[in-house]
């Protein structure tokens, strides 16, 4: 007999390197959705690698005598949660079938000791925060605030694009070395981005994606690829605002346009070969199994 459990991709809209401070960030959670799946008895040649945050964390549960399955409709596509929707799979399973409760503390703590090594900077573990829920999530540890919004937003819509490279985020946090004072600019933006949110107010939204994209290019945190790409998009009268998302915004590429315009613009990046991800139709909107006890 098997369960299953699923959870959708996650990017940044602003908030990268913010969130490894405990600091705001807003982070979209978009369809198609991955899949974890848990089925009787062990297996060898599971798919989740033992050394994944996913595979160290079940490897602890010596008492549960089953295996763990996974679906990526990206067909490992970078920087979309991959790596946080297995282990959130694994502890979701594991709370089911240890019957223990789950919670953002518990939860927190299961990732960094199955995650991190203690070397570089700590991941936020914002990545599963966020796709244990739905919609734009923002999230402030410091403030111990977690709040879901619709894209809330009628007149423009953002649009998902991937790069194709794909940058390994712990090892890039391994090499960093980030202060609160360093990153306080950083931390306005994301914080403008949330009270847009808030007053429903996308001039604001789109001045404060800029503004985090300025940033993080001032800071040498865009790749060169991406700096490469995102100047062509910008150069579109069409699109409003453009981001690097993650990690060095290496993997994934947000654009904001005109909400009239969003479905023809998409349909232009695809003729042009672009891998378009999601936009915000494709927003995740339901709730996921683990986030009633969150």
């Amino acid at each position: 007999m098997m369960s299953s459990y699923t959870f959708p991709a996650k990017t940044f809209l602003v908030g990268e390197y913010v969130a490894v401070l405990g600091g705001p960030s807003m982070v979209l959670t978009t369809t198609p959705c991955f899949e974890v799946g848990v089925v009787d008895g062990s297996d060898t040649h599971a798919v989740i690698h033992p050394e994944s945050p996913a595979g160290v964390w079940w490897s602890r549960q010596q008492s549960i005598n089953k295996h763990l399955t996974w679906h990526d409709p990206y067909h490992g596509l970078g920087g979309l949660g991959a790596s946080s929707a297995q282990f959130l799979g694994a502890y979701a399973a594991s709370c089911a079938l240890l019957q223990t409760i789950p919670s953002d503390k518990n939860l927190l703590e299961a990732y960094y000791s199955s995650s991190w090594s203690g070397q570089g900077m700590r991941p936020s573990g914002y990545d599963v925060l966020a796709q244990a829920r739905y919609g734009c999530v923002y999230i402030n540890q410091k403030e111990h605030v977690t709040k879901c919004f619709n894209w809330v937003f009628d007149d423009i819509g953002f649009i998902l694009v991937h790069s194709g490279q794909k940058l390994k985020t712990h090892e890039h946090l391994m090499q960093l070395d980030l202060s609160l004072d360093s990153m306080r600019d950083l931390l306005i933006a994301a914080e403008s981005a949330y009270q847009a949110f808030e007053q429903v107010d996308s001039q604001q939204l789109i001045a404060a994606v800029n503004d985090y994209h300025q940033l993080l290019q001032d800071k040498h945190l865009v790749a060169s690829h991406s700096l490469i790409c995102l100047s062509q998009f910008k150069a579109d009268p069409l699109v409003l605002a453009a981001k690097g998302c993650g990690a060095m915004g290496a993997d994934v590429l947000l654009l904001i346009v005109q909400g009239n315009q969003l479905r023809e613009y998409r349909q232009k990046l695809r003729n042009q070969g672009w891998n378009v991800i999601a936009d915000s139709h494709d927003l995740y909107l339901d709730v996921p199994f683990i986030a009633d006890n969150l």
